[in-house]
């Protein structure tokens, strides 16, 4: 018997894929798919999905993984130092190097593409995301010389350039679990809502909603009016280009039942903002980084200091970790009610 997850089919394509970039498919058995849907067998645990237990049919050897692909093409130093999870957006992958293994960068990733076959392009992150609008630098590695491609995820499309807008495919889970809360005819800011995964997810899983949707770049203002035609979305999501702080006390004081605020980093300085929106018990998903040993003492001390100097009360219903983010460092989501 074997650990696995069941997955809904019309989500086995993505599942699969998010499970490959975290290194979590066990390559040695094959999936099974059933009348009630498809089973992954996995390494561990993956999100909040059950582990059961299933009788897999295993693998002939093979090379089915990149760790496979790599292990004979390495020493046993340079293969100990290899990052095992990487993003896949589309047919597009995203990896990390350490400097001790830049020499390999083009082994690696000739590799991944050898080894994933809906992988087309592979790049290579040069540091940190940065800027006003949190990008991040790439090199290109191997494949096609591309940067723009389509994603897929909740039975929505996404087109997206991934070295001019900010998009991680690790916020799905995210995205799903906020859109089964919201109910017919809530009103909602979507703030700092890049090419439009928030809200485009919420209006395929209820589209009785009217949604505002803000971005500052450009770029990803661009892709979120592609992304709402594509899915054909224009009634219920309206997307506007500026700057939260300049957008929220002109347009909507005392507006809204839900706000997101998913920015990678900082979305505390736009609390204020987020509480003036706020109508009475809006609820609010608050995203930020934290230290691992105690992910949600500083995020509530924000909360609670800015509900204060608002004169609002703010209460936390729901707290979880969303993901690790970087050594030591995990991004957590605060949903919490204003009073």
């Amino acid at each position: 018997m074997t650990k696995c997850i069941e997955v809904n089919r019309n989500e086995a394509e993505h599942i699969r894929r998010e499970l490959i970039s975290l290194n979590l498919l066990d390559n040695n058995y094959a999936p099974k798919a059933e009348d009630d849907g498809i089973y992954f067998p996995v390494k561990g645990q993956f999100r909040n999905f059950k582990l059961v237990e299933k009788k897999l049919k295993e693998r002939a050897p093979g090379v089915f993984s990149l760790e496979d692909s790599l292990r004979s093409k390495l020493t046993p130093e340079e293969f100990g130092l290899i990052v095992k999870s990487f993003d896949v957006i589309g047919d597009i992958a995203i990896v990390e190097i350490p400097k001790k293994l830049e020499k390999k960068e083009k082994l690696i990733a000739a590799s991944l593409l050898s080894v994933h076959r809906n992988v087309k392009s592979v790049f290579k992150k040069l540091g940190p995301m940065e800027g006003v609008y949190r990008t991040r630098k790439l090199k290109f590695l191997a494949g096609e010389r591309k940067t723009v491609t389509e994603y897929k995820e909740n039975n929505c499309r996404f087109r997206l350039d991934v070295t001019k807008v900010y998009f991680t495919p690790r916020l799905s889970f995210e995205r799903k679990r906020i859109a089964e809360q919201v109910k017919p005819g809530e009103r909602i800011l979507a703030l700092f809502a890049g090419v439009g995964p928030f809200p485009i997810v919420i209006v395929k899983m209820q589209p009785q909603v009217k949604i505002h949707a803000v971005e500052l770049n450009p770029d990803a203002f661009k892709y979120m009016e592609e992304n709402i035609r594509l899915n054909r979305m224009q009634e219920a999501i309206i997307p506007i280009l500026g700057d939260v702080k300049d957008i929220i006390p002109k347009r909507f004081v005392n507006s809204a039942d839900r706000i997101l605020m998913p920015l990678p980093k900082g979305a505390e300085k736009f609390l204020g903002e987020a509480f003036l929106a706020a109508r009475k018990n809006c609820i609010i998903h608050f995203y930020q980084f934290a230290s691992e040993q105690n992910p949600f003492e500083d995020t509530e001390r924000f909360i609670t200091k800015e509900a204060m100097i608002s004169g609002r009360k703010a209460e936390v219903i729901a707290k979880r970790v969303v993901r690790p983010f970087a050594p030591g460092v995990v991004q957590v989501v605060l949903d919490f009610r204003v009073k």
